[in-house]
């Protein structure tokens, strides 16, 4: 079913957790909350959910205006980031909780229930299990079954707070791929709230960027990925390094030195004088002393070495800290050392006022 956020606010006494938010949330869309803390990512979960209201605005799920109505009437699965399962119930009772206390008008049959817990235990990989308690399942596992009972009362929406951040590496990159496949299986409307920015980018078909309870950028994960829109989506989507710019008659110079015009984006109505630049990790390029292009000076710090990729860390005289990252071929090529001064060349740049 889809969802429609109407000019909504939600306030905690002077702090503005939701401010004046839309968004239009697509029938089947698998869409993900990506956020800093505080930018009221679940509190915005929470709205949806029925689990608080706004103080103006109105909330639409499928062309019901739901604003007023409380979380049992919405037909709405909600799964927690620490599974919130009950501990002294089996897997097989925890997943039949909800079906349990439905209204009597609504509940299912006590067949039906049994068949629909068998069926959702094979959904979700835990056929086989129903008679264990949760002390005796894996982290995952759990999580597997508060998903489960999220879906045992068919929920015309189901929304996942962080459900993946209690869990170890390994087994969130597990669990981000079923929830993919488990997705386009069933086509339910998805909204999850997560920090992790890898995690948005596999799993959801759309990103929406909050900041401060508004919505910062809205795209496709390969759209907020390569085109962030603002300062802020470049400082926090993806870590890119800054740097102080002198914008003059349309040319960005670091350092007293100009940039290529084509290695630039300028911010659209960006005038003349002092501005911030982000540089992408992959297109700041460690030069040996001398060579030209080279548009700041950094010492090296520190150096990390993944896969086929080495990022590399950079002290810069004024004191802060800028990151390249490099084929490891190109890096052992380089033969840096730790310490060493090295020259840092700019391949892209986009340019906002400070």
């Amino acid at each position: 079913m889809s969802i429609v956020i109407d000019h909504v606010s939600r306030h905690f006494e002077t702090f503005a957790a939701v401010n004046d938010l839309s968004l239009d949330i697509a029938e089947g869309e698998l869409l993900a909350l990506l956020g800093p803390s505080g930018s009221g990512k679940t509190t915005l979960l929470r709205l949806i959910a029925g689990l608080d209201f706004p103080d103006s605005g109105r909330i639409i799920i499928d062309g019901r205006d739901a604003t007023n109505l409380p979380a049992g009437e919405r037909r709405i699965g909600f799964v927690f980031q620490h599974y919130a399962l009950f501990r002294h119930m089996t897997v097989r009772e925890n997943v039949d909780f909800g079906m349990r206390v439905m209204p009597s008008s609504r509940r299912p049959s006590r067949s039906e229930r049994r068949e629909r817990v068998e069926r959702l235990l094979g959904t979700v990989q835990l056929a086989g299990l129903g008679d264990r308690f949760p002390a005796q399942l894996s982290g995952g596992q759990r999580q597997r079954v508060a998903l489960a009972r999220a879906l045992a009362i068919r929920p015309s929406v189901l929304l996942l707070d962080e459900p993946f951040g209690a869990l170890d590496a390994a087994v969130r990159r597990d669990l981000r791929r079923w929830l993919r496949q488990l997705h386009e299986e069933l086509a339910v409307t998805t909204v999850f709230v997560t920090h992790d920015q890898e995690e948005a980018l596999e799993v959801a078909d759309r990103i929406v960027v909050m900041n401060a309870g508004r919505i910062e950028q809205s795209g496709t994960p390969t759209e907020v990925e390569a085109r962030p829109a603002t300062a802020f989506m470049h400082s926090f989507l993806g870590g890119a390094n800054r740097f102080a710019v002198e914008v003059h008659g349309g040319v960005a110079s670091v350092a007293g030195q100009p940039l290529p015009r084509d290695a630039v984006t300028l911010a659209e109505g960006i005038g003349d004088g002092a501005a911030q630049g982000f540089v992408r990790a992959h297109d700041l390029l460690p030069l040996v002393a001398g060579t030209p292009g080279a548009y700041a000076v950094g010492r090296l710090d520190h150096v990390v070495a993944h896969g086929g990729t080495v990022r590399a860390e950079f002290a810069t005289p004024d004191g802060r800290s800028v990151e390249a990252e490099i084929a490891r071929d190109e890096w052992e090529r380089l033969a840096l050392t730790r310490g060493q001064s090295i020259g840092l060349g700019i391949r892209r740049m986009a340019v906002f006022p400070e």
